[in-house]
């Protein structure tokens, strides 16, 4: 698997530096972002790679279940509401205890929002793909409307949609070896959230009746499962997760609550699990490695002259190039089903 995406990784490589080279650009300068990324900015890959850990994390729950829950971004901006809220609720000198709350505030809320569509599902049939997709758009009003609103800032020097600057006491510690990047422990809480994950699916009753839903829920049905509990489980462990991205998020990296805050974690977390097989353990790897890629895009915009538009192309050819990969699969997976179903 390791092998394929290494593979995949060079022929997006190569078709980068084609269309760069095509539009005028320098070829190389995808590969100056890279040899950054991966040598003199390695905290700047670890930023990025975390919240991208969590967010494969929280995709690849509900996918094994077959359940697509396109609304990670909403959770995670209402996981930011939440902590955002308590942390400037609580007293200062609840220190990291305040911080523990604000977590457990987060991953509730997270949750919740994601139930809706789950409850949406079980009781009234509604497709979870609109459902869920349309609700991001409802989380990211809201937040915009709590920063710009509710918890804005009115003290400060320069007026802008966020809250309160949290007490220091409350902010999640970063990596002392990176000062002063923004590379934070979340990246711990990723990997060990990735681990979790991966002992639920491979260790417990509720990953067995996950993967079995997923594959065949006549048979998961018939042998008594619930499949609308199983529905229900799922996307509220995924909301949970989705939670943890908006407050590390805010307590890590921005130390308040901003209206944009989020660049669309959610979407980028579909390729990472779907690039991983939905598997945890290659969740891992596969964040690791856009996380790399986000943050080569970010400094190929600062060291060369290419424009930052021609920076998000090239980061879609990536994507797609090695989606590919994944549609390549799914046909030959069809081929075959259809090759045994004629034998037959």
């Amino acid at each position: 698997m390791i092998g394929k995406q290494v593979v995949m990784m060079l022929i997006a490589v190569t078709v980068v530096m084609i269309f760069l080279s095509i539009s005028g650009y320098s070829p190389d300068a995808v590969l100056v972002g890279l040899n950054r990324a991966l040598t003199k900015d390695i905290a700047g890959s670890i930023r990025w790679a975390a919240p991208l850990m969590l967010a494969g994390i929280a995709v690849c729950i509900p996918f094994k279940a077959a359940v697509f829950n396109l609304g990670v971004d909403g959770q995670i901006y209402m996981g930011a509401v939440a902590a955002t809220s308590v942390m400037l609720a609580l007293p200062e000198n609840m220190g990291k205890w305040g911080l523990l709350i604000a977590f457990l505030a987060a991953m509730a809320a997270g949750a919740m929002f994601a139930l809706i569509a789950a409850a949406m599902k079980v009781y009234f049939n509604t497709d979870m793909i609109v459902s869920t997709l349309l609700l991001n758009f409802v989380a990211r009003l809201f937040t915009e409307y709590i920063a710009a609103d509710v918890l804005r800032d009115a003290d400060a020097a320069i007026q802008m949609n966020a809250s309160k600057m949290f007490p220091e006491n409350m902010w999640l510690p970063r990596l002392a070896f990176f000062e002063p990047s923004s590379a934070n422990v979340g990246i711990y809480i990723a990997v060990i959230t990735a681990l979790i994950a991966a002992f639920i699916f491979y260790k417990t009753t509720l990953g067995y009746e996950i993967k079995l839903v997923g594959t065949n829920p006549n048979f998961a049905r018939y042998g008594g499962m619930n499949s609308n509990r199983v529905v229900l489980k799922t996307m509220a462990l995924s909301g949970a997760v989705a939670g943890l991205i908006g407050v590390i998020e805010v307590s890590a990296v921005q130390h308040r609550l901003l209206a944009g805050f989020n660049p669309s974690f959610g979407f980028d977390g579909i390729v990472v699990s779907l690039l991983a097989n939905n598997n945890p353990f290659g969740v891992i790897l596969s964040s690791l490695f856009f996380g790399v890629l986000k943050n080569g895009g970010n400094n190929m915009e600062r060291l060369t002259e290419v424009p930052q538009v021609i920076t998000q192309i090239t980061m879609a050819i990536i994507i797609i190039t090695v989606s590919s990969n994944i549609v390549i699969k799914k046909v030959k997976l069809r081929r075959r089903m259809k090759k045994d179903g004629s034998a037959i």
